[in-house]
């Protein structure tokens, strides 16, 4: 290979270079706001999905032993105070 050639194929290759670098850098950047999920629980990150996950299964079972109280409750009602509402049968 010629001298001329060489040099030829090097600016060549520079200038794909350059362009690639310039599309790159002239790319949108991904914004932050688009890594957070706002929710009836507040935010949260999307590196925190098993955070997540913990946090609503500590709700449910909440809400499963307010289900379970109030159901204990009623059935102590229905028992000890509705008896004497019913009369003899």
């Amino acid at each position: 290979m010629k001298i001329a050639n060489v040099k030829a194929i090097v600016a060549k290759v520079l200038a794909v270079g350059v362009l690639a670098g310039a599309v790159v850098v002239a790319a949108p950047t991904k914004a932050q706001a688009q890594e957070v999920f706002v929710g009836v629980g507040g935010p949260y990150a999307r590196h925190d999905f098993y955070e997540r996950e913990r946090i609503e299964a500590f709700r449910r079972h909440e809400a499963f032993v307010r289900r379970q109280e109030f159901l204990r409750h009623e059935e102590f009602r229905r028992f000890h105070h509705d008896r004497f509402d019913r009369g003899y049968r």
